[in-house]
């Protein structure tokens, strides 16, 4: 506070008792008060002062409190329950998929014993009447070779899906994609086996979440596929579909009488029919242009040229489907547009 000047003009009013006697100055609160109501102004400014060291000390209280009973909050015990369930979860999950593959495995060693004693059947009936010849030696030789690359190839194919899509605890599946071998093979125990364990599997069920870019739109793609045919990319500025084969070595796939189905917000029309004992290679991919192609290489994939296609309609929500002779949905892939 600043004593107030003396000229006559300038005197002001005590706030307090209204006197004409204000000789001092609140630099804070810009009243004037008298030397009695100074002394009682500084003294409220100290106990005011007072009442904020006050709540100071009660909130630091409070505080340390917390910090003393933070174990006991409520959510602890939420927390502590969800992770006993995501365990018991996890739990289970392993249990079964160990199951499965144990059962998976099981059934490929009890098919290639299977497939043996057939053929030991048939090496002893001919050992026993001295009935065979070179071209049976040839032949059992093919079959003992084929069993082995069989086998070989049932137990690679087993695999173990890292379920990212579930939110916190992710799950894992154990899966196998059956591969189904040249029919026209009337060896010992053909594939048979496969119809007997098929409920120990799980369809394939991939699920890719990417970003796939055009001239003018943006799109999250999810891709799913049942087997080892897949549809990996559509390309809906340039109009092609890129198709893969992952089975193994040796394993085409007959394609005849499969179908493309395209639907761009729910109008939905065929956009191709594969021709007659068309075929798709193991292990390779197949680009089908709609339209002309473009003028570029594609050394590592091979191409088909649809040039009557019509231009693909285009929307928010895009379904493209890949549908079997039998009229089973073998693959799909969906694109939904975002925001740029």
């Amino acid at each position: 506070m600043t004593s107030a000047p003396s000229n006559s003009f300038s005197k002001k009013s005590c706030s307090k008792c209204d006197k004409g006697t204000g000789a001092f100055s609140c630099d804070g609160c810009q009243q004037s008060f008298c030397l009695k109501h100074v002394a009682e102004h500084r003294q409220e400014l100290i106990s005011e002062m007072d009442n904020i060291a006050l709540e100071h000390d009660l909130i630091n209280a409070d505080l340390c409190s917390r910090t003393e009973k933070q174990s006991e909050h409520a959510l602890f015990e939420r927390i502590d329950q969800w992770e006993k369930e995501s365990i018991s979860k996890i739990e289970q999950v392993a249990h079964e998929s160990r199951t499965i593959l144990n059962g998976i495995l099981d059934g490929i060693i009890n098919h290639g014993r299977t497939a043996l004693n057939e053929l030991l059947q048939k090496f002893q009936r001919a050992r026993e009447h001295d009935d065979f010849f070179e071209n049976d030696l040839v032949r059992w030789k093919q079959d003992l070779k084929q069993l082995r690359a069989e086998i070989e190839c049932m137990t690679n194919n087993i695999n173990m899906i890292d379920d990212s899509s579930s939110s916190v605890i992710r799950f894992i599946k154990i899966m196998h994609t059956p591969t189904m071998m040249n029919t026209e093979t009337t060896w010992p125990g053909n594939f048979t086996w496969f119809s007997d364990m098929k409920a120990l599997f799980y369809d394939r069920s991939r699920k890719i979440s990417n970003n796939e870019s055009n001239e003018t739109r943006k799109y999250s793609t999810q891709i799913y596929s049942k087997g080892s045919i897949s549809i990996i990319k559509v390309n809906n500025s340039n109009q092609y579909i890129d198709i893969e084969n992952d089975g193994c070595v040796e394993q085409d796939q007959n394609m005849s009488g499969w179908v493309l189905r395209r639907d761009a917000d729910r109008k939905t029309k065929i956009i191709y029919k594969f021709p007659e004992n068309f075929r798709i290679k193991s292990q390779s991919t197949l680009r089908i242009y709609f339209g002309k192609k473009p003028n570029t290489d594609e050394d590592d994939k091979e191409t088909i040229v649809n040039e009557d296609s019509k231009p693909w309609d285009v929307g928010s929500h895009i379904v493209t489907y890949l549908i079997d002779n039998n009229s089973e949905e073998r693959a799909s892939i969906v694109q939904t547009c975002v925001s740029m």
